[in-house]
C-alpha cells in the first residue's frame, strides 16, 4: 500500500475514509533488548493497537491506529511494548502534529486548532503552555537602540509594554506597569545597548529611567502631545456649546470633526464651513488657531526653529484660555515639565506609533481568543514569527507529502470544503481542503473558511 502516512519506518497496513482519516500502521523496526534488563532474550507477546493523533489531512482529523507488538523477556519475565520513533508519547500524537500545534498557538484559537486537529482544546492548551515555557527561558530579547515604553489595557488592567522602535519588535508585555515593575525591568538591563526611550508623559517611566541612565535622551511621543491640542480646543468648543441655546450647541458638537482636523487638509467644502463658523465664534476661533499652532511645531525642520514656536506660542495664550482643567492649561504645564523630552524629537525624529499599533494588535487577540492567560497572550506577541528561531532548531515533521501526492492517495470521495466540489486541486497551509476555483476566491477575500 501507497506510504499516505510518510513517517520513516512506518508501514501503512489499511486507510479509512469518514469524518476522520484512519490510518492502520505498523512501526517496521524491532528491539535488540530488553527494555528492562538489557537482555536479548524476548519472544512476542501479542499485538497492541494504540491510536495517535496526526495533522490533518485536507481538513480532516487523522487518527493512526497503531499496531504495536508486545515483548516478554525470557530472564526478567518483564513485558514491554515496541518502541517507536516519530511519536509524543506525552500527548498521544505523532511528532509533527506536536509541531503543527507549537506554530499554530501563536495564530489562532485553541478552540479553532483542536477543532482541525481532532482533539480537546484543553490538550491544544497543555501542548502550547509546555513550548511557551521553554521559549521563555531561552528569549534574550534585542535591547538595541530606540525602545519605546508604553501601557495598554487588557481584562481591566494596565500592562507595560516595551517595544523596539526602529527594529519594528515587540521585545516584552509585563503584566502591571507600576512603578516598581518599570523600575526592575530597567534595572535589570542597565547594561544593554539601549540609545535611548520613546514614551508618553507619565512621570513614573522618567523616574525610572532617570534613575538607572541619567542621561539618556528621552522623547514624549508626540501624538500623545499634539493630542493633547485637540483636547483643549474640545474643552473650549463644549464649555460653547453648554453656554448657548440647546439646538446651537448641538450643532457646535456636530462640527467637531472638521475642528479636530488640521486646517490645511480640509477640502474646499470644509474650509468654507470652518471659516464660517469661526467668524461666528471668536472664542472658539482663538482655541482653532492656537490648536493650529501648535501643530506647527512639529512642521519645523529643526530643534532651534521648533523651539521658536514653542516660545511664540505660549506667549500668546489669553491668560482666560489656561486657567482649568478643561480648556489649554493642562497642555501648558505639559510643556514646562516635559520641554526637553518633547523637544528631543527634533534630534530623533522617532514615535511610538509602532507601540501603539501594537497596542492595539494584543486587544484583538485578546477579544479572539477569550480565556487566555496573560502568558500566553504575551506568548503570541513575542514569538509569533521567531519562536523556532529562539530554540535554536527546526520543523522536522511538519512537511506532509506534496499536493499531488495527496490528490493521487486520497479518494476522490473528499470534496471542498466551501462549495462540496470535486475533485479539489489545492491544499491551503493549514491542511484545508478547497477546490481551485474556491481557493482563488479565498486568496482575494471573496468568500470565508468558515462558509463550510
Amino acid at each position: 500500500m501507497t506510504d499516505i502516512l510518510a513517517l520513516s519506518n512506518w508501514a501503512v497496513l489499511s486507510v479509512e475514509h469518514g469524518k476522520e482519516l484512519t490510518i492502520k500502521a505498523e512501526y517496521l523496526v524491532q528491539p535488540d533488548c530488553c527494555l528492562k534488563c538489557g537482555s536479548k532474550h524476548f519472544y512476542k507477546h501479542g499485538p497492541k493497537t494504540i491510536a495517535y493523533r496526526d495533522g490533518p489531512v485536507r481538513g480532516s482529523p487523522v487518527i493512526v491506529q497503531a499496531v504495536l507488538k508486545r515483548y516478554r523477556c525470557r530472564d526478567c519475565g518483564g513485558t514491554f511494548i515496541q518502541p517507536i520513533d516519530g511519536i509524543e508519547p506525552n500527548t498521544r500524537m505523532t511528532e509533527r502534529c506536536v509541531e503543527i500545534i507549537q506554530n499554530e498557538c501563536f495564530i489562532d484559537t485553541f478552540v479553532n486548532i483542536a477543532k482541525r486537529i481532532g482533539c480537546d482544546d484543553k490538550t491544544v492548551r497543555s501542548i502550547a503552555n509546555e513550548y511557551v515555557s521553554r521559549l521563555n527561558e531561552a528569549y534574550e530579547p534585542d535591547l538595541s537602540g530606540w525602545i519605546g515604553i508604553d501601557e495598554t489595557k487588557i481584562d481591566g488592567k494596565q500592562r507595560f509594554v516595551v517595544v523596539n522602535v526602529e527594529q519594528r519588535r515587540y521585545i516584552d508585555m509585563f503584566d502591571t506597569r507600576d512603578k516598581a515593575a518599570v523600575s526592575n525591568w530597567i534595572q535589570r538591563n542597565r547594561n544593554a545597548p539601549i540609545e535611548g526611550f520613546i514614551m508618553d508623559m507619565w512621570k513614573p517611566y522618567k523616574d525610572a529611567i532617570r534613575a538607572v541612565f541619567p542621561n539618556m535622551p528621552i522623547i514624549v511621543d508626540k501624538f500623545h502631545v499634539v493630542r493633547m491640542a485637540n483636547q483643549a480646543m474640545d474643552g473650549v468648543r463644549i464649555q460653547l456649546s453648554k453656554d448657548r441655546a440647546k439646538a446651537i450647541g448641538k450643532d457646535w458638537m456636530r462640527r467637531k470633526s472638521l475642528l479636530r482636523m488640521r486646517y490645511k487638509n480640509l477640502d474646499e467644502h470644509g474650509l468654507y464651513n470652518t471659516d464660517m463658523w469661526l467668524a461666528n465664534e471668536p472664542h472658539v476661533a482663538i482655541a482653532h488657531n492656537l490648536k493650529e499652532l501648535f501643530y506647527c511645531i512639529y512642521d519645523q525642520d529643526n530643534r532651534n526653529d521648533a523651539e521658536q514656536v514653542l516660545n511664540d506660542w505660549l506667549d500668546i495664550i489669553p491668560p482666560e484660555m489656561k486657567k482649568t482643567g478643561k480648556d489649554f492649561k493642562p497642555l501648558v504645564t505639559a510643556v514646562k515639565n516635559w520641554r526637553e523630552e518633547i523637544l528631543a524629537y527634533f534630534d530623533k525624529p522617532l514615535t511610538n506609533g509602532y507601540t501603539e499599533a501594537m497596542n492595539g494588535v494584543a486587544k484583538v487577540i485578546n477579544r479572539q481568543g477569550r480565556g487566555y492567560s496573560f502568558e500566553m497572550l504575551r506568548a503570541k506577541l513575542l514569538f509569533k514569527n521567531n519562536h523556532r528561531e529562539i530554540l535554536g532548531n527546526v520543523v522536522k515533521h511538519s512537511d506532509f507529502l506534496s499536493e499531488e501526492e495527496l490528490i493521487a492517495l486520497i479518494e476522490q470521495s473528499h470534496v471542498c470544503q466551501i462549495c462540496s466540489a470535486k475533485p479539489i486541486g489545492e491544499i491551503s497551509g493549514l491542511g484545508l481542503g478547497y477546490c481551485n476555483s474556491c481557493f482563488d476566491k479565498l486568496l482575494n477575500g471573496e468568500v470565508n473558511s468558515t462558509q463550510s
